[in-house]
């Protein structure tokens, strides 16, 4: 009989190797903790979570004290959206390794997704102490100030995550968002247009830059911006956007842009209400 430790190590060559059924041929009957990993990653793999989190589970049964098991199935449960799942379990690996900054930071991860900001921050700050330099953990904690309406602590964050990443074109969209809410619409400007130099496929930043235009009626070169986001993606918003360009501009056809921008989105109705009942008239 072939010793457990040699078919671990078969398995894992096959798994890097993507023979995944192989994985589990190899490990069939196997109940030893690596085991059950290795087993559940090639079911992953396959396209079957569900069997994988059942995996996990069967080796909870042989091992109900491993932490490892348990926040694997938290991983995958929260790449599934089941977020109270997998909150319950990390809270349980937290239980048996209440010290893991990782663990910490997937717990932070879980609720900033049910949108639990506040939880989240306390969560990220205990993961900043350890690591200050956690890029990602500083990129959610401003984000989490941010749709607490902490707009300043976001900022403060912000800068702070920079200093480590400067060229994360995420931070400056933030940054820029922040800047555009408080009134300092130059400033914003300034920031998405380093974005849009980071990512120059994103189309939000270029119609965040159009809306800075717009907004300091520069119309010309906000329609310059704009018809590069609509060049990437034909959004509702950018078009409800273009629409009130082309009409402050005197553009005669304006009202296609608009009409198009409600078939897409009926809630900019609203916002387009001047343009739209001229066309009724």
């Amino acid at each position: 009989m072939e010793d457990p430790e040699d078919r671990l190590k078969r398995a894992e060559r096959a798994l890097e190797e993507g023979k995944y059924d192989e994985v589990i041929n190899v490990l069939e009957g196997l109940r030893l903790l690596e085991g059950y990993l290795l087993r559940s990653q090639a079911l992953l793999m396959k396209g079957s979570p569900e069997e994988a989190l059942a995996e996990l589970e069967r080796g909870l049964n042989d091992f109900p004290f491993s932490h490892v098991l348990l926040i694997r199935e938290a991983e995958i449960l929260l790449q599934q959206g089941n977020l109270q799942e997998a909150l319950e379990k990390v809270d349980r690996a937290l239980a048996l390794m209440p010290v893991s900054v990782e663990y910490k930071f997937l717990r932070a991860k879980i609720l900033f997704e049910l949108r639990n900001y506040e939880e989240a921050n306390l969560q990220l700050a205990d993961v900043l102490r350890v690591n200050p330099k956690n890029v990602e953990a500083r990129i959610m904690k401003a984000f989490s100030y941010y749709n607490m309406g902490l707009k300043l602590d976001a900022l403060s964050e912000v800068n702070r995550a920079l200093a480590f990443a400067k060229d994360d074109p995420k931070l400056h969209a933030l940054k820029g968002r922040i800047y555009f809410e408080t009134g300092y619409h130059k400033l914003a400007l300034s920031e998405f247009k380093i974005a849009m130099r980071y990512e120059p496929e994103n189309p939000e930043h270029y119609y965040n830059a159009a809306l800075c235009y717009y907004t300091l009626e520069m119309h010309s070169d906000a329609l310059l911006y704009l018809d590069r986001a609509l060049s990437i993606s034909r959004r509702p918003l950018y078009l409800a956007l273009r629409a009130k360009l082309l009409k402050a501009l005197g553009v005669a056809d304006y009202k296609s842009d608009a009409l198009e921008a409600v078939k897409g989105d009926p809630s900019l109705r609203g916002i387009l209400e001047d343009i739209l009942s001229q066309e009724n008239m």
